[in-house]
């Protein structure tokens, strides 16, 4: 426990080690949201003018014919962000100014992000304990949660916290009490609500304990996720009047992506691919290998529960792989996948607790510090950040994201080096 505490800790000055937040409009609406919360315990936005110019049809602010406005997204991330923003909401009625905000925002994901890693760490010590430190490593700063989830309140970041603590309850010693299911099924619950995508890995969970007739099991995350389930079908009835998709229900779903060219793009694209972005994560195969045919008594015990959640994980590819914006619009690296990240880096530390010789150990060691180089190159090269964005803004649907010239990482870290020698100009706002 107390080796989780400093990995949270470590994390956290990690993630706020660049001193600024790297917002984009999906981020907006949630630390605005929370301070609503706070002052009028509503979820309605028009209080606030500085947000008109994020009103659309199509979000991230939805105008209703009565003039009240409601973020697009799920409450999860304000939720959340709900203890940062009320020790100044308690005593101002209007907002900090923008930048303010996007700070709080800022906060409440860096504290996510580091929770997570604590509750990630605690899990590859039970299940992979000689892999614990680096796959947190990878797990926290070789990934999009270091580079996009804890520099801003997206959702993924909370997301995320909730995924590894029900991975946490699921897969401890003494997983298989009825307390434990609870609190697995409230916090993959708030995933959900959070998230809704991650409902891949609830549906997953409740699927493994089902197919192995644990019908208590059953009934304690059922018990544990209901009252989250519920707040998210009433808010988005409520307030959009669709239960399942909510404000989703504007996004665009006529369009969709061909499979070869999402599944390419998140796996291999130069500037999207998770293996080009996170190389520590070519281990996971060997991973699936030593968890299948591994005889490991604890190992053996969670192999149901892993599985079904790395087919879970394999359904949001395929399914941000038919997205219309399967690229994940402005952002570093594949975002869209952050929500996979608990259960592949968990599948690295058990490759890399099945390496035999030190020079494969050293390799895989390598291939972690690289893929933190990659992320920390996106977290501290961001005044390249918008005009590559504006330079592969096209509608080719991503094609461009495929061009190994002008790539996003090299963008990057050239923004990166003029930055360190103060050569060429800088701009403190990545503008």
């Amino acid at each position: 426990m107390r080796s989780a505490v400093s990995v949270f800790f470590l994390c956290l000055v990690a993630f706020l080690m660049n001193g600024r937040p790297h917002p984009e409009v999906d981020c907006v609406a949630a630390p605005y949201t929370a301070w609503s919360l706070v002052r009028a315990g509503s979820y309605d936005l028009q209080s606030y003018s500085e947000l008109d110019r994020y009103v659309s049809v199509v979000g991230p602010i939805i105008a209703r014919p009565d003039g009240s406005r409601f973020s697009m997204r799920p409450p999860g991330s304000a939720l959340l962000a709900v203890p940062f923003v009320a020790p100044f909401a308690l005593f101002c009625e209007q907002p900090l100014r923008d930048r303010d905000m996007h700070q709080l925002g800022k906060l409440s994901a860096a504290f996510s992000v580091a929770g997570a890693a604590a509750f990630f760490f605690l899990t590859c010590q039970s299940l992979a304990p000689s892999a614990a430190w680096p796959a947190t490593m990878l797990f926290a700063l070789g990934t999009c949660l270091y580079s996009v989830a804890s520099q801003a309140l997206w959702m993924h970041g909370p997301a995320v916290f909730w995924l590894c603590c029900a991975l946490y309850f699921l897969t401890r010693p003494d997983s298989s009490s009825f307390d434990c299911r609870i609190a697995a099924g409230f916090a993959l619950g708030l995933a959900v609500l959070t998230r809704p995508t991650t409902a891949f890995f609830a549906l997953a969970t409740e699927g493994a304990v089902v197919t192995g007739r644990r019908w208590r099991d059953v009934v304690g995350l059922a018990l544990g996720g209901v009252i989250p389930l519920v707040i998210l079908l009433h808010y988005n009835w409520v307030i959009f009047g669709h239960p399942f998709l909510g404000g989703y229900k504007y996004d665009n779903w006529a369009e969709s992506t061909p499979i070869w060219l999402g599944l390419s793009g998140l796996v291999v694209a130069p500037s999207r691919g998770m293996l080009v972005y996170s190389p520590a994560l070519l281990l996971v195969l060997p991973g699936v290998w030593m968890l299948i045919r591994g005889d490991n008594e604890r190992r053996a015990a969670t192999r149901g529960i892993i599985l079904s959640w790395l087919a879970a994980a394999g359904a949001s590819l395929l399914f941000y792989s038919r997205w219309h914006d399967w690229w994940g619009g402005w952002s570093y690296g594949p975002r869209f996948l952050c929500e996979t990240m608990p259960v592949l880096c968990l599948l690295f530390a058990y490759a890399y607790e099945g390496l035999r010789y030190r020079w494969q150990k050293r390799v895989a060691v390598a291939l972690v510090m690289l893929s933190v180089s990659v992320h920390m190159i996106g977290v501290f090269g961001y005044s390249g950040y918008a005009a590559w964005q504006l330079r592969h803004s096209l509608p080719d649907q991503g094609h461009s994201l495929f061009s190994v010239r002008d790539t996003q990482i090299e963008a990057h870290a050239r923004a990166l080096v003029k930055k360190l020698t103060g050569f060429g100009k800088y701009d403190r706002d990545g503008l």
